[in-house]
């Protein structure tokens, strides 16, 4: 979808549902059943996507009335030369088929620094991201940068807010980066450096809630079953100019304990509930958010 046209549609609208969160269900069961339940859009893993078929996928996309928010993740670029070079034709490949089934936003994942110093692997994975940044700006694509958690050290470098930004501005205007509330939600300061990069740097957002305790990443908590101040983190994006998909990651035990259907309306009515007035949101509906109140 358009960037205008998107940013005609309200918040509670721009719900996306990433579908590696079912993960028992094929992509054709994805697409039937939220159809079936009035969902607007899909977000796509890479996994669920080859075991699928491309081609087969992009035609099942065209023909749904589903809108394709955001694709991931692609690149694992590494720091050797080689990998460099695969990892750019890969992008380049998802760059090609994300257009072709009018996707909104490309994720790109680093992937490992296999003993390189932080310094040498952001370095070539900047120059690489800025190789590819004009290409996907070309296609209509944001390009995004995906954080992942410092537990996950075999995925990606990029850890932090902070370090996605460095790269994302290094690499020119259009750089920009994935907001996923699990990998990214602890972070000192969050609101305020949600307000700074909403509308230019934030180029998509990973919605879920966090549990109090847990040693793994696959375990995100149903949005309000957790710690995160989550009215806060929407409305400090909003009234930072956000206008993209709040895609829905929440993959967990409990998704599958309780049941696909059920976890999705619960999803779709719990973020309906964050852009409602609430004296509990820090004031009225609309307003910026305070400085100064970030978690942490």
């Amino acid at each position: 979808m358009a960037a205008r046209a998107l940013a005609t549609l309200s918040p509670t609208e721009r719900l996306s549902i990433g579908h590696f969160m079912l993960r028992r269900w094929s992509l054709e069961d994805d697409v039937r059943n939220l159809e079936r339940l009035g969902f607007r859009s899909i977000s796509l893993a890479s996994s669920k996507l080859d075991a699928f078929g491309l081609e087969r996928a992009a035609r099942l996309l065209r023909a749904s009335t589903l809108k394709v928010a955001h694709v991931g993740s692609y690149g694992w670029f590494g720091v050797e030369p080689r990998r460099i070079r695969r990892g750019v034709e890969q992008v380049r490949r998802a760059i090609d088929w994300v257009h072709r089934v009018d996707g909104d936003a490309l994720f790109v994942i680093s992937g490992g620094r296999n003993g390189a110093t932080w310094d040498r692997a952001a370095r070539a994975y900047r120059d690489a991201y800025a190789r590819l940044l004009p290409e996907a700006t070309a296609a209509g694509i944001r390009l995004a940068i995906e954080i992942v958690h410092p537990l996950r050290q075999d995925l990606s470098f990029v850890n932090t807010l902070a370090d996605a930004d460095e790269i994302a501005r290094r690499a020119g205007r259009r750089g920009g980066y994935v907001l996923d509330l699990f990998h990214s939600g602890w972070e000192r300061r969050l609101l305020d450096t949600i307000t700074r990069d909403a509308a230019r740097r934030i180029h998509a957002v990973q919605i879920c809630d966090v549990t109090r305790v847990t040693l793994r990443t696959m375990d995100r908590a149903l949005l309000g079953k957790g710690v995160l101040p989550l009215r806060q983190i929407v409305r400090a994006l909003e009234c930072g100019g956000y206008r993209g998909w709040y895609e829905a990651e929440i993959i967990s035990d409990d998704v599958e304990t309780m049941g696909y259907e059920r976890v999705l309306r619960h999803t779709r009515a719990a973020f309906a509930k964050l852009f409602t007035p609430s004296a509990s949101a820090g004031g009225p509906r609309g307003s910026a958010p305070r400085r100064g109140r970030s978690p942490g």
